[in-house]
Parts: structure tokens; sequence; C-alpha cells
């Protein structure tokens, strides 16, 4: 059975991927974006319905829920930024932006009534707390942008008795794959790499849990295809978590570009960073039984594949 299926941030890295399987699958998609957000040629797929809704108007919002009637919504917009940088106290829309825009979606798919809210999160939740990190443990967020996922995920539990649906989240690993901007080091490295180009890595030492979006979009499938109760949160990663040194060597042996090309900073830290992301899939497995798929090799060598086909075309 076919299902009709809404994305916010359908337009981005990882959820132009998730509208474009369920296109595949024979879906009916939806995807909101900003009103004057730009949107790639690349990250919309074939017969994929684009909406133009600020996610803060609730009457708009629930206008168009209420047109649509998603059997599915994924929530994957974000705004707040993502840096370690203070925000002032009563910069409103800085500190709680996503969380409003949550609440608001919360509110505005009640009358839509869907089988499923489907939200994302980040590994970075957990900041610098006991890894592997587990659903169960305390989060420690360092920033304004994981504050507001953590927010997130409890009000969603607070909130889950007076809803009609269940509201389910996934904490995602770092997200990595072919079309990612360069404004994130892999995607960077590699460009670099296969331009000729030098590139710093600021932080070798850092250890990184990464996870090819395409594990992804299916961990959200499976996710959203699940009987968990609302409230619940999983963590989709891989449980590996290589240095981004290593990560970089790698890169430099799979495009075949000098080594020299690569610096490499003094990895000082500061405690408003996070030294090492890595999560537990264990309750992913046991629960959904779902695992990551990709090795990092091939993950890599899928990207670099498609950053050449990119350069070459």
């Amino acid at each position: 059975m076919s299902e009709c299926v809404l994305i916010t941030g359908g337009a981005g890295f990882i959820g132009s991927k998730l509208a474009a399987a369920h296109a595949a699958a024979g879906d009916e998609v939806h995807i909101i974006v900003r009103p004057r957000g730009h949107i790639s040629s690349n990250r919309t797929a074939r017969g994929v319905d684009v909406a133009r809704v600020h996610l803060e108007d609730v009457e708009a919002l629930s206008d168009y829920l209420s047109k649509v009637r998603p059997t599915i919504i994924y929530h994957l917009a974000s705004c707040t930024g993502r840096g370690p940088g203070m925000v002032h106290p009563l910069d409103l829309r800085g500190l709680t932006g996503d969380l409003h825009n949550f609440l608001a979606l919360l509110t505005a798919a009640r009358t839509a009534a869907p089988k499923v809210l489907v939200r994302s999160g980040s590994l970075a939740e957990y900041g610098n707390g006991v890894t592997p990190a587990r659903e169960s443990q305390r989060e420690q967020p360092l920033s304004t942008y994981t504050t507001a996922m953590v927010a997130g995920a409890h009000f969603a539990a607070l909130l889950q008795p007076t809803l009609p649906f269940p509201v389910l989240t996934a904490r995602l690993a770092l997200t990595y794959g072919e079309d990612q901007s360069d404004t994130f080091l892999l995607p960077r490295l590699i460009q670099r790499c296969l331009a000729g180009v030098a590139c710093d890595v600021a932080h070798p030492n850092r250890r990184r849990d990464l996870i090819h979006v395409d594990d992804v979009v299916e961990g959200l499938r499976t996710l959203a295809r699940s009987d968990l109760p609302g409230g619940s949160i999983v963590n989709l990663c891989t449980g590996i978590a290589p240095t981004m040194g290593e990560v970089a060597e790698r890169i430099l042996d799979l495009t075949g570009a000098d080594p020299a090309l690569i610096t490499v900073g003094n990895d000082t830290e500061t405690g408003t960073e996070i030294s090492t992301v890595l999560g537990s899939p264990d309750l992913a497995l046991a629960l959904m039984g779902w695992s990551a798929r990709i090795p990092l090799e091939e993950g890599l060598a899928r990207t670099i594949a498609g950053a050449k086909q990119r350069v070459y075309a």
C-alpha cells in the first residue's frame, strides 16, 4: 500500500534522498521548503510536490497539511545555528527557533492525523557523555542546535498522550554521501583532493561516527514503519568512530591525491566542543532489525565517484 509522505527540509541533503526513495517506491511525496529557499536541481526527484510554507506559520501549515493529508511526516528541517558559539539569553529565535518550528508542526499535524511523525536529531545531543552513547543516558548538548533538539525530544514525550499519532526521534550519526555541501569536512576534503588543492584538517584526533546517507534513509523509513511507542528515541549510527586524521588518509588513498595536500592542526580542544561522537546501534537492531550496511570504505568510494561525475560531467 502506497503512502502519502510529507518531509520538512525535503530539499536538504538527507531530505532530498529520502523524498527520492519514497517516490521510487511509488509513494505520493510532498516536501516543505522555506518560501525564499533555493532548491538545487539535483535535490528534487521527479513527481515530488514542493510547497513553500513557513514552519512558524501554524495557520498556513495547518491548511496545507489538511489538504495533503499525509500518512507519514518526517521533520528534518532545522534553522538554529550549529556552531558552539554563545547566544544572547534573550535571542529567542536563535535559542528556540527549531523547537518552535517543531511544536508548530505538531499543532498543525493534529487535524491531519498522520500514522506517524518521525523527527531527526543528532548523536551530538549526547555531548561529551559516555560513549558509545545510548538512548537512555542523559544528554549533554553543547550548542543551541543540539539543545533545541534535546528539548524537542522531551517535548515529544511530554505531549505524546495528547497526540493522535506517535512521534519518534532518530538521533543520527554524522551523515555523509553524494551531493553533500562542501561546507562539511568530508565533501570538502574529497573535492579538494580531486582538484589537487590544499585542505586543512583542524582536529585530526576527533572521532566521529560516520554513516552513509543511504543507510540513514533506510533507517528513517524503517522507523516510520515500526510499531514503536510514541516518544521513543533511536540512534541511527554505525557504532564505529574513526579519527578525522584516519578518514583523511583513506580519502587520500582513494583519490590518489598527494598526501602533502593535507595539513593538520594541533588538535587543541575546548570544553565547548565534542571530542568523540559515537553512538550505540544496539537498540535500533533490537527493536527494528535495522543496522547500517555500508562500510566507510565503500561509502567514501561512492562519494568520491559521485564527486568525479559532477566534476567531469
